[in-house]
């Protein structure tokens, strides 16, 4: 049988066993929270690092597209400047056929109506012409008429 003495000895053991079996659960405790807090604040660290890297990545990506972006409108720009001044060329070239070609033709129907004049006015000429000699003829012809009825008449 057991005796008082060796039950509080026994009593002190157990004790002892538990503060033990306490003390080895907090230790082991504290070790599994900086274990966990070791590897949360590493996890931590490599989402930070991935998310730096991610965020400079998608940084540089974007400033890449905004400069060939900006490219391609400078490109775009450029072209349609060009266009613009090749049109404008084009209709000025135009313009300038179109304004040779109306003096051109100015020059040609203005040549052909001084010929229609000159030949008008010779037609002119040449009728006034028939006109004198003829009103020269019935002049003529008059006066021989009356010339013949003249002396036929009595005095």
């Amino acid at each position: 049988m057991v005796t008082v003495e060796e039950r509080g000895a026994s009593a002190g053991d157990g004790t002892s066993a538990v503060a033990r079996l306490l003390e080895v659960a907090t230790r082991n405790a504290d070790e599994l929270l900086a274990e966990s807090r070791a590897e949360a604040a590493s996890m931590v660290a490599t989402a930070q690092r991935d998310a730096d890297r991610v965020t400079g990545a998608s940084q540089a990506r974007a400033e890449q597209l905004r400069a060939e972006a900006s490219a391609e409108a400078d490109r775009v720009l450029t072209a349609a400047h060009a266009e613009a001044e090749r049109v404008h060329a084009e209709l000025e070239r135009a313009r300038a056929e179109q304004s040779a070609e109306l003096e051109r033709h100015r020059t040609t129907v203005l040549g052909d109506l001084a010929e229609q004049q000159a030949a008008l006015e010779a037609e002119i000429a040449r009728l006034q012409q028939v006109e004198q000699d003829h009103r020269e003829r019935m002049r003529s012809y008059l006066t021989q008429q009356l010339a013949q009825i003249e002396p036929t008449t009595p005095r």
